[in-house]
């Protein structure tokens, strides 16, 4: 069963290490320790998950998995990625098609309209656009959804990396599908989310830190979470 309490307070077990992840945090690049720290924190890989944060040690291992990370969420996101750059991109030439010679005239393109008189012209016929607008609709809605599966899906696909340190396993997605879509593991995901923004919101408040903050604790937290709930499933 999964100790939310136990990982809730995990970041607070030494102040010392969460003051050095959330210094790393605030420094692009350097920042991928203190990711690797974070996975750590799931306890995967160890022969008993503690209740405490792990130590900061082996730095190289931590920034190769804090960067590996990254790169996995990454090629999860392609498809989502693929999908909506080409569908903007048809969207964009169809747009350019149904306004050219009706709205956008040669004289736009040479500089001979004013900007006032294009602005005026483009929103008296902003109508042209709605069917293509609308056609788009399905394209962005479907980019949305792949989007979100990878972002749900991810934190299973790294710890599969995590647990037998084979950046291959992230992508053994019969295994990560299977552990990703339970009951248990979209509960603690829910969980998560709305911890993230509560906290996210609040520390959002504290200039400069606030984010680097929010990003350390909720990472030790969440991580610790997707950690016990990965052995469950």
């Amino acid at each position: 069963m999964v100790n939310y309490g136990e990982a809730i307070k995990k970041p607070f077990t030494d102040l010392v290490k969460l003051l050095i992840g959330i210094v790393l945090s605030l420094i692009p690049i350097v920042h991928w320790f203190a990711k690797g720290f974070i996975l750590e924190s799931s306890g995967l890989g160890k022969t008993k998950i503690s209740s405490k944060m792990p130590e900061w040690k082996n730095w190289g291992n931590l920034f190769i998995k804090g960067l590996l990370s990254d790169i996995i969420m990454l090629i999860y996101m392609i498809p989502a990625i693929i999908v909506f750059v080409v569908g903007a991109g048809l969207t964009i030439l169809s747009l350019i098609a149904t306004f050219f010679g009706s709205t956008i005239t040669p004289e736009m393109l040479t500089g001979e309209t004013s900007p006032e008189v294009m602005g005026q012209m483009m929103s008296q016929n902003w109508v042209l656009a709605l069917p293509t607008l609308i056609a788009a609709a399905p394209i962005v809605i479907f980019a949305f959804i792949l989007a979100l599966i990878a972002f749900y899906v991810t934190p299973i696909a790294i710890l599969s990396y995590v647990k037998s340190n084979k950046f291959s396993e992230a992508f053994s997605l019969g295994s990560v599908f299977k552990k990703a879509f339970t009951g248990n593991y979209f509960i603690v995901w829910i969980v998560v989310l709305i911890i993230t923004a509560i906290i996210s919101w609040i520390l959002s408040f504290i200039p400069i830190v606030g984010t680097a903050l929010a990003w350390f604790i909720m990472g030790v937290m969440a991580y610790s979470l997707y950690g016990q709930v990965y052995k469950e499933v």
